[in-house]
């Protein structure tokens, strides 16, 4: 019963964070970027262009700095997988 409870309270957990979830993050930076692109080709307003630039640095900003907080780890190193599909480049003549 408690480890039922136990996962229970581990989903609600991450439903909660939801919103904040690497592709949300993604989705809304573009989107907000689309918008701003959107609004310079149909000659929206000047102030409206502006305060969509600024959205979208924002989000674009807040992006960055999710993905570069975010946990995810790899036991995968950079030396071993160094451009693995190019036998001619590898690094350090590596097969």
């Amino acid at each position: 019963m408690e480890a039922v409870k136990g996962q229970k309270d581990l989903a609600d957990d991450n439903m909660k964070h939801r919103w904040l979830a690497m592709e949300t993050v993604i989705a809304v930076a573009a989107g907000a970027t689309v918008s701003y692109l959107l609004s310079i080709l149909f000659d929206m307003p000047l102030a409206l262009i502006l305060g969509l630039y600024l959205s979208a640095t924002v989000a674009a900003l807040w992006m960055v700095i999710r993905i570069l907080k975010d946990p995810y780890t790899t036991n995968k190193t950079f030396d071993e997988y160094f451009y693995q599909d190019r036998d001619d480049i590898r690094r350090y003549g590596k097969e």
